[in-house]
């Protein structure tokens, strides 16, 4: 994530207890703000209003979680990288460009979904048309944002915009549904996501506008085509995070609200389930982005500047070191959080109305997510050494046999193919990396291209002039 690791370096030095709490705060939002607020948001909804007194609610709300990652979050890793790539050549008066087609596109592409959406399921009530289109485009906005606001390098608006625009969508959807009902409920939940698209676009443009009389092609374009690799990853990846709920929806077709197909019972525990992800996601971005990214500098600067074997072999020592702590302490932690996920599963499943179908479907789910938490922490490795190709074949893997799998079990096993899918495609990319990852200087050396003289034969300055003289 371009510039994320500057300030949690900054909180963290500053060695305090409301430094870190801000620098987890900071680490969960920018790593995935809108899947941690439209988690918490609608299960806190669903427990203080029932499910079928606002059933179109909450299927906009899953319909817009899930297609708003779709539509820009399989691209957010090739604008990312894209981004930092203009961070690091110092071409800064680009960078609002690239942010602003990239906003051109998530528009673009969600009012070209919306359009198609409504003339499939002919939906006409106009306040159910206005009230899903503002929740999914802005969040698709705020995908694209969470990403631009690193490179601002300014943590109190991310953690101020998320945390009190959750609270707003909150306690406004509570209120507005006690006052006026389900509509109004969904306007302010709305409240609360304009109110951290607005925060966070303020300060984008105050930090990264620059005003420049050069026409720029398209940038969002040119990043698809630099990184076609991890393009693709990205899609496959969130296909199959959800091809598991379209192939439950298709065999169920319930709908609880006209024009939202919707298996209840399969979705809200499948979605609930990546809460416990989260600790993970925060913990492997704080450790990425600061102790592993001191280490891996270290290590590629020394073969950068011609250091000495021994200096080099000793900074691949602290690297490794730190890549073995650092695996060991997600898993570790990814561990626990799921076991804890589990022991609360039967109480969660009470709360949420859930009978034994999504019983069974949120304790498959919290073991599938945790699955897919460990495959999201070996993509970001592997993206870090430039190894795209592992994240890509990984993903074909999750989402081949999340969609074969389910279709053969989502009546009777719910979430087994998600589970089964992410859990493969996790041992499969870590046995991949940890090979190339193991005999990692032989592997720069050829895919640089490294090569010796071509006498074949290295001889020292000195003794090659001791060799001339008694020639």
């Amino acid at each position: 994530m371009a510039g994320i690791g500057f300030e949690l370096n900054k909180l963290l030095r500053r060695n305090s207890f409301i430094s870190d709490i801000v620098a987890v705060f900071y680490s969960a939002n920018v790593s995935a703000g809108p899947w941690i607020m439209s988690s918490i948001t609608l299960f806190l909804i669903q427990a203080f209003i029932p499910q079928t007194q606002i059933p179109f609610l909450i299927s906009a709300l899953i319909y817009t979680f899930i297609f708003s990652t779709i539509i820009f979050g399989a691209f957010s890793t090739s604008v990312t990288r894209f981004l930092a790539d203009l961070i690091y050549k110092n071409e800064v008066e680009k960078i609002y460009k690239l942010y602003t087609s990239s906003l051109t596109y998530g528009i673009s592409a969600s009012s070209l979904f919306l359009i198609f959406f409504f003339l499939i399921t002919k939906i006409t009530e106009l306040p159910k048309i206005l009230l899903f289109s503002y929740s999914m485009t802005v969040l698709t906005i705020i995908w694209i944002q969470i990403i631009f606001i690193t490179a601002v390098r300014k943590f109190i608006p991310v953690v101020v915009s998320f945390l009190f625009g959750s609270l707003v969508s909150f306690f406004l959807t509570i209120a507005l549904y006690n006052y006026k009902g389900e509509y109004f409920a969904y306007l302010g939940y709305n409240l609360g996501l304009m109110f951290i698209a607005s925060v966070l676009q303020f300060y984008i443009r105050k930090y990264l506008y620059m005003k420049t009389n050069s026409r720029e092609k398209n940038l969002f374009l040119a990043a698809i085509r630099s990184y076609r690799k991890q393009t693709i990853a990205g899609i496959l990846t969130y296909l199959a995070a959800w091809v598991d709920d379209f192939i439950a929806w298709a065999y169920f077709k319930y709908s609880i609200s006209k024009g939202f197909v919707f298996a209840p019972q399969y979705d809200i525990p499948m979605f609930i389930s990546y809460l416990f992800i989260i600790p993970t996601m925060i913990l492997f971005v704080v450790n990425l982005e600061t102790d592993f990214y001191t280490t891996y500098r270290i290590f590629y600067k020394s073969i950068e500047g011609n250091k000495k074997l021994k200096y080099i072999a000793i900074s691949k020592s602290n690297l490794d070191e730190n890549v073995r702590s650092t695996t060991r302490l997600i898993f570790s932690v990814q561990l626990v959080s799921m076991i804890i996920g589990l022991i609360l599963s039967k109480d969660l499943a009470r709360l949420l109305l859930l009978n034994d179908y999504g019983l069974r479907a949120l304790r498959f789910g919290i073991v599938g997510a945790s699955s897919n938490g460990m495959f999201l922490y070996v993509s970001l490795l592997s993206y870090y050494f430039d190894l795209p190709d592992i994240p890509l074949r990984a993903s074909m893997i999750a989402f081949v046999i999340n969609a074969v799998v389910s279709i053969f079990t989502v009546t009777r096993f719910p979430g087994v193919g998600f589970l089964v899918g992410f859990t493969v495609s996790v041992i499969f990319s870590w046995i991949t990396f940890s090979r190339i990852y193991s005999d990692l200087l032989h592997f720069e050396f050829a895919r640089n291209k490294l090569t010796l003289s071509k006498r074949g034969v290295i001889i020292h300055e000195n003794k090659a002039e001791e060799i001339q003289k008694e020639l």
